[in-house]
């Protein structure tokens, strides 16, 4: 669903929410189901049940910001990661940037990966398939983006990175999955965004986000900011008139 910006009364609340809003999209929040994990499996806490994600953009970057069932604060030895498919042409559906076992045979397959931990402080990774999985970016470099941690009863793990990393320009549509797992190299999927299903049953098993199974966003083009400007200023003097 679309998020909604509410018309401030006041004309310089108007112009303070143009300034903060004029060179983004509404984001997209993507849903899934809560309490998918399979029994037999640790959930931490809630922090591995993945409850949305919501995707926005800029004319150079996108962001994505991860809800997750739990506190990070308290239990963080989960990991959080975003599987990318751009239909490039270079593509995989038999690996990730992790080499776990989990996959994405949607829309030509894994391009993009974006995997974060929140032990320790945090921390991100952004990598690509364009030759072989490699680095194109990392909080420790300090070339990722923009990555942040909210822990409450629900966290958020918010990543923003630029649409030229993930091979992409405006007008680009993507598939994409997330994903939340244990530590250990081997752990798979145990909860998937786009699943409202149990993942796996095993932490070892293989996860596939196929078509039916994946989400799409599309990078629109962004509003101009005098016509954002326009529309606002518009909407402000139509109230007053009807005052």
């Amino acid at each position: 669903m679309f998020t909604r910006l509410a018309l401030p009364v006041a004309a310089t609340a108007l112009l303070t929410g143009l300034a903060l809003q004029a060179n983004a999209t509404p984001g997209v929040t993507f849903n899934d189901a809560i309490n998918d994990i399979n029994p037999n499996l640790a959930t931490g806490n809630g922090t591995l049940d993945l409850v949305k994600m919501e995707v926005s953009h800029t004319a150079t970057d996108v962001v994505f910001q991860l809800t997750v069932n739990g506190n990070i604060g308290s239990v963080d030895w989960g990991k959080f990661m975003i599987g990318i498919a751009n239909n490039k042409g270079y593509g995989t559906s038999s690996s990730d940037g992790w080499a776990r076992p989990i996959t994405m045979s949607a829309n030509g397959g894994m391009t993009n990966w974006i995997g974060s931990w929140v032990d320790s402080g945090g921390g991100a990774e952004n990598r690509s398939n364009q030759t072989s999985w490699g680095l194109t970016g990392a909080t420790y470099n300090g070339n990722f983006g923009v990555f942040s941690l909210s822990a409450g009863a629900q966290s958020t793990i918010t990543y923003g990175v630029s649409i030229a990393s993930l091979g992409m320009s405006i007008g680009d549509t993507f598939s994409f999955d997330a994903y939340s797992s244990g530590g250990g190299s081997g752990d798979s999927a145990i909860d998937a965004l786009a699943n409202p299903n149990f993942a796996v049953s095993n932490w070892g098993d293989a996860y596939n986000s196929g078509p039916s199974t994946s989400f799409s966003y599309t990078l629109g083009a962004v509003p101009a900011p005098g016509a954002i400007a326009l529309i606002g200023a518009a909407g402000l003097l139509a109230r007053r008139r009807k005052a």
